[in-house]
């Protein structure tokens, strides 16, 4: 096909060839660089934030009961399952896309600088007997 189209295409002035490789150079440029955000098995990076965010809290509540660290591996198992039930996806779903977001460091940014926000405006709003902003007893 691209024999045909040079054979067309009068190619002995160099100004006209010059813009036909530039043309072709952006255009391949711009397909090949084109990020394909419809990722099949790939979280969102809201969902991601989500379920991140629900993990955490997960984690503090059990840290929160007295139990040992071998109970709290024991148990967390139970509240991922719920979580990702809840977000409709699955554990590895989500491993994926964090694989995939750790391989994308801007985007893995993105997600954990509003994880932080997220969790500091509910600190702010909901302050808890650990908090800073708990008022003094």
């Amino acid at each position: 096909m691209l024999t045909s189209l040079i054979t067309q295409v009068d190619l002995s002035d160099k100004g006209k060839m010059y813009r036909i490789f530039l043309n072709l150079v952006v255009g391949l440029l711009i397909v090949g660089c084109q990020q394909n955000d419809s990722k099949k098995g790939i979280l969102t990076e809201p969902e991601m934030v989500n379920v991140i965010i629900q993990l955490y809290l997960a984690e503090e509540n059990i840290s929160r009961i007295s139990v040992d660290y071998d109970s709290m591996n024991r148990l967390m198992p139970y509240f991922r399952e719920h979580i990702f039930a809840n977000a409709g996806t699955q554990d590895s779903v989500f491993r994926k896309s964090m694989e995939y977001y750790m391989a994308h460091p801007r985007r893995l940014e993105y997600i954990y600088t509003a994880v932080v926000d997220s969790l500091s405006l509910r600190e702010q709003v909901m302050p808890n007997e650990y908090s800073q902003y708990a008022p003094p007893k």
